[in-house]
């Protein structure tokens, strides 16, 4: 099964930063256990992480960025 990490940022609200960083510690957690991770620019304040198909954390929907270790946290759930 493919492991693949997709990160949807938006470019106007200059959220690539978070985006990197987060796809960097996952990168370095589960390096060997991922597929892929992909940084999607996007718009509309989004912050959008999926494993997969499967949405795992929304700022759109939550409004508010993932705290410290959460999505990481998710990540190892489903993993």
């Amino acid at each position: 099964m493919k492991k693949i990490i997709s990160i949807e940022y938006c470019t106007s609200w200059g959220y690539l930063s978070r985006a990197v960083a987060l796809a960097n510690n996952l990168l370095d957690e589960h390096k060997n256990e991922l597929t892929s991770v992909n940084i999607v620019p996007s718009s509309g304040g989004v912050f959008e992480i999926s494993l997969g198909d499967e949405l795992i954390f929304s700022k759109k929907e939550l409004g508010r960025f993932p705290e410290d270790d959460e999505v990481e946290k998710l990540i190892r759930k489903n993993i």
